[in-house]
């Protein structure tokens, strides 16, 4: 039976959530995981039209197997794992991997973004030229589903293709990495790409070869092998009507080589810019340098200094008469016209609300959008109690030192997110160490980390791998979802 008093507590903290303008309604639910209660809000369709569309989205069950992720705070995406939605944001949104060297963009461009992954380029390009039209191929369904949502979400026109581009139509084995998916490809090797990754994360500051940093990179690497359909990009120009296209970005994990060669005399021409990812395998880049210098394009190429170790390079080749007239610049920041708070902003917002409001307000220890109040269900209990819980034992107190040493005290709470805290791949990897040290190779997997990152999670798989021992809802309507998740993951 619920206490009255509770109920009473949760309405006046529901009420105080809908004097925001992003809430049209909301409710709060008793936490049962140990990390709070549970504040479910549906968003405002004109005020919050990004988290309203992500909404009804996944009401309408288009999320899928995806997640939302928000990597900064103009950005939601849907995405397959948290830190490879943080590796692709912070090389292209931030870093502006591809826009360089005299790649810029005209307004309404025609793009082909090849090996979309999750659509970060296809958003990217949309961003810089307003009216773009995208055309994004992706031969894995999972992330051909994540580029269909991302730009229904955020109203890009983009086509998505569901699959690989090569010098001929036909069919190939593709090796899929669930955990790693920017290294999935046709021509995936699982010794040499174990190499890359791990010479990748070997340059990061810290870094330590051994047995931790072995076993994240395996996991990395679980390899799904499938049969995907190939085409040619002079085949998609003719069936899509591409007169010109004014940027062709190639990401497509040693396969780039065959992506020119489906390329046929009479397209190139009309082909603009190009960026690209080469694999200096037997010489490979040398060859792609010299057939874009022969089709007439002005050509640079670098390496970042992360990736010394592997043999990624980056090619950036345009044509001068044709760029000359750029108004977009090659690199900067490009923002989206405002779609209103992502959820990770309009947490903050409500948290700071509810402490100005009423301090002594019990402020939820959860914030999840919703379409609509009919949605709220009682949550299933979560397998063991979080740190400061009853149930806890001293394996979480172990898991809690760590962190601690980590990230600091003060983030050792429950909602704690260890990406939110700057974790990447290599403070997994000491993650790991101190953890296997102190409760065995068996405590937590590295895939823990990446699927359910929040200390309170964490806590509760390190609890469950122990060895054996012999709601009332009250909503309110203003008159007048996904939990917040948000590595550097691999090249």
């Amino acid at each position: 039976m619920s206490d009255p008093m509770d109920s009473h507590r949760t309405h006046v903290v529901a009420h105080l959530l809908c004097t925001h303008p992003a809430v049209t309604e909301a409710t709060v639910t008793p936490g049962t995981d140990g990390r709070g209660s549970v504040a479910w809000l549906v968003p405002d369709r004109s005020r919050a039209p990004l988290l309203h569309r992500a909404a009804c989205l996944e009401a309408a069950g288009r999320l899928g197997t995806l997640a939302w992720h928000e990597p900064a705070d103009d950005l939601r995406v849907a995405g397959v794992n948290r830190g490879e939605t943080d590796f692709l944001h912070r090389e292209i949104f931030a870093e502006h991997s591809y826009f360089k060297h005299g790649i810029t963009l005209p307004p309404g461009a025609v793009v082909v973004d090849a090996g979309a992954n999750i659509g970060m380029f296809t958003l990217d390009a949309a961003r810089r030229s307003p009216g773009a039209r995208v055309i994004a191929v992706e031969p894995v369904e999972e992330l051909a589903q994540a580029v269909t949502v991302n730009a229904e979400l955020h109203g890009v026109d983009a086509t998505v293709l569901r699959c690989g581009l090569g010098g001929e139509e036909s069919e190939v084995e593709f090796t899929y990495y669930p955990h790693n998916s920017v290294m999935s490809g046709a021509f995936a090797r699982a010794d040499e790409d174990l190499d890359v990754l791990r010479g990748y994360l070997l340059t990061g500051e810290g870094a330590e070869d051994g047995t931790q940093l072995d076993r994240l990179v395996t996991d990395r690497m679980t390899a799904v092998r499938r049969r995907v359909p190939t085409t040619t990009l002079t085949r998609i120009a003719a069936e899509h009507g591409l007169t010109g296209i004014d940027l062709l970005k190639i990401d497509v994990e040693k396969a780039e080589a065959a992506v020119l060669e489906g390329i046929d005399a009479a397209l190139w021409p009309r082909i603009d810019r190009i960026v690209m990812e080469v694999h200096d395998i037997d010489g490979r880049l040398e060859a792609v340098l010299d057939t874009l210098n022969a089709q007439g394009f002005s050509v640079t190429h670098e390496q970042d200094p992360r990736l010394t170790l592997t043999p990624c390079h980056h090619v950036y080749a345009h044509r001068p008469e044709a760029t000359a007239h750029d108004t977009c610049p090659s690199s900067g920041t490009a923002t989206f016209v405002d779609q209103g708070p992502n959820l990770r902003v309009l947490e903050r917002e409500l948290r700071e609300l509810l402490t100005q409001m009423d301090p002594s307000a019990d402020v939820p220890g959860r914030f999840v959008v919703v379409s609509g109040l009919d949605e709220v269900i009682a949550e299933s209990a979560a397998p063991a109690a979080p740190a400061g819980v009853p149930g806890a034992t001293g394996r979480t107190a172990h898991l809690a030192e760590i962190w601690a040493g980590l990230f600091g005290a003060e983030a050792v709470r429950p909602d704690a997110d260890f990406f939110d805290l700057g974790g990447d791949s290599l403070t997994a990897v000491r993650l790991l160490a101190h953890v296997e040290e102190r409760l065995g190779e068996d405590a937590l997997t590295p895939d823990m980390v990446f699927t359910d990152s929040t200390f309170g999670a964490l806590a509760a798989a390190i609890e469950a791998s122990a060895p054996r021992r012999a709601s009332a809802t009250t909503g309110v309507r203003r008159t007048g979802g996904e939990e917040r998740t948000l590595d550097h993951g691999g090249p």
